[in-house]
């Protein structure tokens, strides 16, 4: 009975796609209005039109990230840029622009920073990644060193579906064939139409550009190494049964929208 009672329930993610739902169907609690022609008319258009879309699944992500252990992130991280992270990553949140004085030169998907390093995530579904988004990340990086006062080590991973090159436009066959590219990238060029603060730090961007460590992992195999970390369920542990919900609300995200078996 109690197996029937844990399976059926919802998970945190669903609980996020309710209060979503509740908030489309009542914006006066945001001062909001309800448009008599809205598109999505019926719960079932809304709840399809909310898990097809790249921003909901990256707030699950980020919220996942928040209440993972942190040994769980430094040994996804290590496993993925094949080397290992040490200390205490710090998850940033939504006000990355103002924090590091970027101006709207850029938006990541999900930061990391620690005393020695930032891991930075790039979430594709549908879009491309560009060669200029690269160049937007290390400028990232270069504003977490000016706002922190110390050079880092940057790890930049693209999560997607498909293959390496599926996720660009300029459709790069591998990570050494972008390397390539930007080794050819006139930096000082590139800044000259970024906010004016950065345009003096054209050497270091530079360095960050040539240092940058790049990963892709797909949303498959983002899953499959959660699964394996989950503890099993013969593990009856508070601490066991938090973690495998945690993970199961965000891998059971990821096979509902098709990205894994």
């Amino acid at each position: 009975m109690s197996s029937n009672v844990l399976h059926e329930e919802v998970t945190w993610v669903d609980s996020y796609y309710e209060a979503l739902e509740f908030f489309y169907w009542e914006p006066q609690h945001l001062g909001r209005k309800k448009h008599s022609n809205a598109e999505f008319d019926t719960a079932s258009k809304v709840r399809r039109h909310l898990r097809k879309m790249e921003v909901t699944l990256n707030q699950n992500l980020h919220q996942f990230f928040l209440l993972a252990p942190d040994s769980l992130r430094n040994e996804l991280f290590g496993r993925l840029f094949g080397k290992t992270l040490q200390g205490c990553l710090s998850l940033e949140g939504r006000n990355v622009d103002e924090k590091f004085k970027l101006q709207n030169s850029t938006q990541p998907d999900i930061l990391f920073t620690s005393e020695a390093h930032t891991v930075a995530l790039e979430m594709k579904l549908g879009s491309k990644s560009s060669l200029t988004q690269v160049l937007k990340y290390a400028l990232l990086a270069l504003a977490v060193e000016l706002k922190l006062g110390s050079e880092k080590e940057h790890f930049l991973g693209f999560l997607g579906f498909g293959s390496f090159s599926d996720q660009w436009k300029e459709r790069f066959d591998s990570i050494e064939g972008l390397r390539q590219v930007l080794a050819e990238v006139d930096c000082a060029h590139f800044l000259e139409k970024q906010p004016v603060h950065f345009r003096e730090h054209a050497p270091r961007f530079a360095q960050i550009l040539k240092g940058l460590s790049f990963c892709f992992v797909t949303y498959e195999e983002l899953a499959g190494y959660l699964l394996r970390e989950s503890p099993l369920p013969s593990d009856i542990s508070p601490n066991a049964q938090v973690y495998r919900k945690l993970i199961e609300g965000v891998t059971g995200e990821l096979r509902l929208r098709k990205l894994m078996p």
